[in-house]
């Protein structure tokens, strides 16, 4: 039973089929009750009952809806299957008159395993042309002994469909109460390992934050150590030691590097509200404060869209604009002058902006994990740095809720893309 599709087995029921809700709402209804009614599916689903099949106000003398709000208040008292026999109830067409129509109505209600109401099924067979046809053709007489021919039918099928519906209520109950526990077990595991991930990232950037700012005294000791090594023997060092003192300094200076990166890291959104943001402004500074990068690299043709104003983290989106950039600059080949495009459009729920230069690029395999912490795509001794940069970018973008990506091709340039969205 685990494969039945419900809605084709609902849309199959013999004769015309509605759901409703315990407030009379229209939950569900067969292509077969659509049709016959006049109606669209699409257009009635959700409404009251009622709204979509009004008394015709030309006939107030008619019972119909009056009787039908009796049998389902009778249903929804006294849980019981209720048959209402054969009941006129014009429908509205969509001009706004009404047509004449003959029902034979059964409401039944579909309980849960607690005896508890959860909808009613609403089920019709229109009569109106066997009326019609009975009484143009016969005798009052004849009419009575063909409608009581016609009810003794219709409640030999009233039965027959009962056990129907209670065969499909028992599936659909059993359905519901697995489906029930199995979300209701995915909430607690879901809840569980998201308690977990906050309680370990925030234990993951305490440690990074303690582990780097520790790590900074000694380096500093380290390095002035040797400096004043390197004064106390000035020119009595032999080649050989010289050289080893200088890896030394270049070793504690990429640790060093390497440790304000994690700090840096650690501290990205750390304590801080959003505000109103102008990308432009940002950019502005940011290109300010890489003018000498620009100029060791000959210069460069850097141009951008308008750029918008968002809602943000202003020091952390000065970052991520220093680091796409300075990526830009670095990553290309020497006799090359750097030309980026940086601009922005706005999408259904998001702004995407893109970093396009004409540098080195890079193959697609091998990028994978291309932001995660201390990844490089390159060789230290050709392009240094700490392998935190991209890393930054990521969490900067996550903490805006956006995601970032990139496309590439070695000797053809990179564009990294980043959604921010729209508060």
């Amino acid at each position: 039973m685990n494969n039945i599709n419900y809605q084709i087995l609902f849309q199959a029921l013999p004769g015309l089929n509605l759901i409703l809700s315990k407030d009379l709402t229209i939950l569900d209804l067969t292509d077969s009750y659509a049709s016959t009614t006049m109606i669209r599916k699409e257009e009635v689903i959700g409404k009251d009952l009622f709204q979509v099949f009004p008394a015709n106000p030309d006939k107030p003398e008619n019972d119909g809806p009056s009787a039908l709000k009796k049998s389902l208040s009778f249903v929804l008292k006294n849980k019981r299957v209720h048959n209402m026999g054969v009941v006129k109830y014009d429908i509205p067409r969509r001009d706004g008159t009404f047509e004449v129509r003959y029902w034979s109505p059964v409401n039944k209600p579909v309980l849960d395993e607690k005896n508890e109401l959860i909808c009613i099924v609403h089920k019709v067979e229109d009569v109106t042309d066997y009326l019609k046809l009975t009484t143009e053709n016969k005798e009052k007489q004849e009419l009575a002994k063909a409608l009581h021919s016609t009810v003794h039918k219709m409640e030999m099928e009233i039965i027959k469909r009962s056990k129907e519906v209670h065969l499909l209520n028992e599936t659909l109950e059993k359905e519901v109460v697995k489906r029930t526990k199995k979300i209701e077990k995915s909430e607690k595991e879901l809840l569980l390992k998201n308690t977990i991930l906050v309680q370990q990232n925030k234990e993951l950037a305490q440690f990074a934050y303690i582990t780097s700012h520790d790590l900074q005294e000694p380096l500093r000791s380290l390095l002035s150590l040797v400096e004043l090594l390197e004064n106390d023997l000035d020119g009595s060092l032999s080649e050989e030691t010289s050289l080893c003192l200088k890896y030394i300094v270049d070793s504690s200076n990429r640790l060093r590097q390497l440790v304000k990166g994690l700090l840096d890291y650690s501290r990205i959104g750390k304590d801080k509200e959003m505000e109103v943001v102008d990308c432009n402004e940002i950019l502005k500074a940011v290109l300010n404060g890489l003018r000498v990068a620009i100029n060791e690299a000959g210069g460069a043709n850097i141009n951008s869209s308008t750029l918008p104003t968002l809602k943000g983290y202003a020091a952390e989106l000065s970052l991520l604009f220093q680091n796409l950039i300075a990526n830009s600059i670095k990553f290309r080949e020497e006799a090359t002058k750097p030309t980026i495009r940086i601009s922005a459009k706005k999408r259904a729920e998001a702004w995407e902006f893109s970093v396009k230069d004409n540098g080195i690029g890079f193959e697609k395999d091998g990028s994978e994990g291309m932001f995660m912490i201390f990844k490089r795509l390159h060789n230290r001794d050709e392009f240094p740095g700490t392998g935190i940069g991209l890393a930054h970018c990521k969490k900067i973008v996550e903490l805006h809720g956006g995601e970032i990506w990139a496309k590439s091709s070695p000797g053809k340039g990179s564009t990294f893309f980043f959604t921010i969205p729209i508060a």
